[in-house]
């Protein structure tokens, strides 16, 4: 099934489509990890998969979203939501996007230039699909708007060109919420496809392929005089974005974003408002370290 990115996938079939494709990447990627791979290449496989995990999916719309438990759902009133509010949420997962694309950001803080995947013959295939599965979702969300200028454009604009056409931005934002109810149903449809894809064929069942993501890291690194407690899925990832000055410490468990949110509680006394960072004494450096490994479910 080859994919291209579309703006009008906004049904629970079409976003089931964009699932089921992004499963189906997954498992070829795992095939290939049953085979003899050299380390390089096997971390670049691994770094590939974690792009195919539906729930990824989400990442720009969290500002609409909130958890219950353990389910995510959409918030009952969207009416102060913004749009300002999803492009900040968009603007590190694009920049991730154009990784994925083979496209160089240099102004936004990209690396210079597209993957080591784009040289591989048989990899290189893999991340403009997930592109593409991504973009097509995306995109769509942002069709709701029904503005001239397409998600991308509206974005430079907000980024750049704000202050030269403020009725531009007036009207987007206008548009953005009066489509709210729209917006829910997109979100609603997309929770449904990720929770629930319409399988075909020999796709595993969705609870069976991501069940590795019920295991995660939790992180305890320094940068300078600060200090920052944090979780992901992709440790190699996360660690080179961060280059912190000194990891120190690492666990991976079951309940490390309970674990997190616990740490976070008992030090939010030194923490740094609205931040994973903190200002601990070499005391409470100690009293982090045996509270991870007490608290930790593995």
């Amino acid at each position: 099934m080859t994919l291209i990115v579309r703006n009008d996938r906004t049904s629970y079939s079409d976003l089931s489509e964009v699932v089921l494709k992004l499963l189906s990447l997954d498992q070829e990627l795992d095939k290939m990890l049953s085979e003899y791979q050299t380390s390089q290449r096997r971390s670049e496989i691994e770094d590939l998969r974690s792009y195919c995990k539906p729930i990824n999916l989400l990442r720009p719309f969290i500002s609409s979203l909130r958890q219950s438990g353990q389910e995510i759902e959409v918030e009952k009133d969207l009416r102060d939501k913004t749009l300002e509010d999803d492009f900040y949420n968009c603007e590190g997962v694009d920049w991730e996007m154009d990784h994925l694309e083979g496209v160089s950001r240099n102004s936004k803080g990209m690396d210079g230039g597209p993957h080591e995947w784009h040289k591989d013959e048989q990899l290189k295939r893999f991340p403009i699909e997930i592109f593409h599965c991504h973009e097509s979702v995306y995109s769509s969300y942002f069709h709701l708007l029904k503005v001239d200028e397409n998600r991308r454009d509206l974005w430079e604009f907000w980024s750049n060109l704000i202050d030269s056409d403020p009725d531009l931005w007036t009207r987007a934002e206008k548009a953005f919420f009066e489509c709210r109810e729209e917006r829910r149903a997109f979100l609603n449809n997309l929770l449904s496809a990720i929770r629930n894809p319409s399988l075909e064929g020999d796709v595993e069942d969705f609870a069976d392929a991501v069940a590795s993501s019920s295991h995660g890291f939790i992180y305890f690194v320094r940068n300078g005089d600060l200090c920052k407690i944090g979780i992901t899925e992709n440790l190699l990832r996360r660690m080179e974005e961060l280059k912190p000055d000194e990891i120190l410490n690492v666990l991976r468990c079951s309940n490390f974003r309970e674990l997190e949110k616990e740490l976070h509680s008992r030090f939010k006394g030194v923490r740094l408002p609205q931040t994973e960072y903190f200002r601990l004494s070499e005391a409470e450096i100690q009293q982090v370290h045996r509270l991870m490994i007490e608290l930790a479910t593995f």
